[in-house]
């Protein structure tokens, strides 16, 4: 039975899936070149788990059915220590001893279970370490409403917003639509509450566009948030690395867009923009146009690393994070957007210019997960009692005493 240290698991039923293909793929390279003995996991947008030779090759991915049909698709189980098994499924079931161990997950979803805390519980289920925020704080930092609601109780400056359920818009349109106007409005910011990579985002200007753009969300997601338009828009965004009041910040970067909203072209199908690639792998992230540093003066850039840290303790978060901010670039006013718990391409592009090459990002990343896991497995997690040996004696309808 072959047994890999370590294992990037990328894809999943996500509209994100291709985002975390070029991920996943820039972690494997990266990991490959530091001598790393890396398994490549994918998960296919149907929810199924692959592995398989050519599985670190991007050409690969232009057939998905092809890929799939040539890949050995694998069932999880808990392997014996702390290690995670991968059993071929056309083993029968009873007697399943082959399989590949796994010491450690590098999780390289976007969106979806992989990054809302359900392949993050998965792996605790497993009794495997894995990277990036545990199970609450991959959840909220995927609902932009709680991790706003979070924020606000921690005093960090958000911008005032609106949340509309589809149970509540059906039937309800005009009232919806008059009670954001008469709140917020225009222009306007929609966007779906569960989704990154600006999927199902726009800014809107009158009534009419207001409801097509909601309409378009809720295509994506059954809640959908409308945020007041932040005036003399400047986007700020930073990378946080380690755990909750132990990490560092990375330094700044402005995205930049041409209309003054980061859409999914320009975040990831704008090319390489001069930046190259990682191992041959499409840039992702590293291929939106960014200003590094973002050029901003040493009193905002304080004030948001400040603001960084703090967001990323009140959120328990851990691993690396992207934080993104709102600025007024009149007033220098500063609103958090959203935290990105498992930012694209691991915000690799904004630790390089700190210091910290991508293959000793993901390093450091895996030794977090490890010391995470240890810590917890030093905890009591079972307690010892006769409460089912009470429950024999008295039989199923027995009564417990109190």
């Amino acid at each position: 039975m072959h047994r890999y240290p370590v294992a990037v698991f990328f894809g999943g039923p996500s509209p994100e899936h291709e985002v975390s293909v070029i991920t996943g793929l820039q972690a494997v390279s990266a990991l490959k070149e530091r001598g790393h003995d890396v398994l490549p996991v994918y998960v296919s947008k149907g929810g199924r788990w692959y592995v398989g030779s050519g599985l670190d090759d991007i050409a690969r991915f232009k057939d998905l059915a092809a890929l799939e049909r040539s890949a050995t698709e694998m069932a999880l189980a808990p392997g014996p220590g702390r290690s995670l098994r991968l059993v071929p499924l056309d083993q029968p079931i009873v007697g399943r001893k082959e399989g590949i161990l796994v010491d450690a997950v590098l999780l390289a979803f976007h969106g979806g279970a992989g990054e809302n805390g359900g392949v993050q519980g998965l792996c605790e289920s497993m009794g495997v370490p894995y990277t990036g925020s545990g199970v609450m704080a991959s959840s909220v930092g995927m609902d932009k409403v709680r991790a706003k609601v979070l924020c606000q109780a921690a005093d960090i400056p958000v911008v005032d917003w609106v949340e509309i359920t589809e149970e509540d818009w059906l039937g309800e349109e005009d009232a919806r639509l008059d009670a954001v106007v008469e709140s917020l409005g225009f222009p306007a910011i929609v966007k779906p509450v569960h989704l990154g990579s600006s999927i199902g985002i726009g800014r809107v200007t009158d009534r009419d566009e207001l409801e097509s753009a909601i309409e378009e969300a809720f295509r994506y997601d059954a809640s959908v948030m409308v945020e007041r338009c932040v005036s003399n828009l400047r986007e700020i965004n930073c990378s946080v690395l380690g755990t909750a009041g132990n990490r560092r910040i990375s330094v700044l970067e402005e995205p930049v867009a041409g209309d003054g909203t980061l859409s999914f072209e320009d975040k990831y199908l704008r090319g390489s923009g001069g930046k190259g690639t990682k191992g041959g792998v499409e840039a992702g992230m590293a291929s939106l146009d960014r200003i590094i540093p973002a050029p901003v003066s040493g009193q905002v850039t304080k004030h948001i690393t400040d603001l960084a840290g703090r967001i990323f303790d009140a959120l328990d978060a851990s691993g690396v994070a992207r934080i993104d901010f709102l600025m007024d670039d009149v007033t220098h006013d500063v609103w958090f957007n959203e935290i990105n718990t498992i930012p694209g391409s691991l915000s690799f592009y904004l630790w390089e210019p700190t210091g910290v090459p991508f293959g000793e990002l993901l390093e450091q990343l895996l030794e977090l997960a490890v010391e995470r896991f240890e810590t917890r497995s030093r905890r009591v997690r079972t307690f010892e009692t006769n409460l089912l040996d009470t429950r024999a004696a008295g039989g199923l309808k027995g009564k417990l005493g109190s």
